[in-house]
């Protein structure tokens, strides 16, 4: 009996190399119009600029940490974190900037393998707790941090795009803890 080709292929996370930008972007981009759409206004979804964005990140692929998961040479999803963050009055040290899964991907244990990576990393370099934020009203990203061990804390901040403002809740994941349970 054939085993089917697609369930021998693992997914594999790697660091982001320079040419993967574009891809990281289409998904950004995919992902931001089916994600929030009912969260974001419309009529910013509808002018996401993908040039501003490939320019944008650069940047991140210069100062900051840049993962992918691949499967059969396809990236997944992406993840951008940072490994020295400051966190006001706490032992925050770390933080998941962004994290994002090809919208037809979602619930493949694509996130989860992102995440773990990120906590693995960061556990090897000594980091005590990690922050993730994400938009109060996106439901399916607050269940999934939930599900992965995050704790919802009681500060809040706002995302702000074209002039108008987002309500953001965080999320802690204590490195230590959780990734004895990984």
């Amino acid at each position: 009996m054939e085993q089917n080709n697609e369930l021998k292929e693992k997914i594999i996370i790697r660091k982001a190399k320079y040419d993967d930008i574009e891809t990281i972007v289409d998904i950004n981009i995919k992902d931001w119009k089916k994600v929030y759409k009912g969260i974001i206004d419309d009529e910013i979804l509808d002018n996401l600029d993908k040039n501003k964005k490939i320019e944008k990140m650069r940047k991140h692929y210069n100062t900051e940490n840049i993962i992918v998961a691949e499967k059969n040479k396809n990236i997944l999803g992406y993840c951008r974190y940072n490994d020295n963050a400051v966190y006001k009055n706490s032992n925050i040290d770390s933080e998941i900037i962004a994290i994002y899964v090809d919208y037809d991907n979602l619930g493949n244990g694509v996130g989860r393998k992102l995440v773990e990576y990120v906590m693995t990393d960061l556990k090897n370099k000594r980091k005590n707790k990690m922050i993730i934020w994400c938009l109060e009203k996106n439901k399916n990203a607050r269940r999934f941090y939930e599900k992965m061990g995050g704790k919802l804390i009681n500060d809040e901040k706002y995302f702000e795009k074209e002039g108008k403002k987002y309500k953001e809740v965080g999320y802690v994941f204590d490195i230590k803890k959780l990734y004895s349970e990984l």
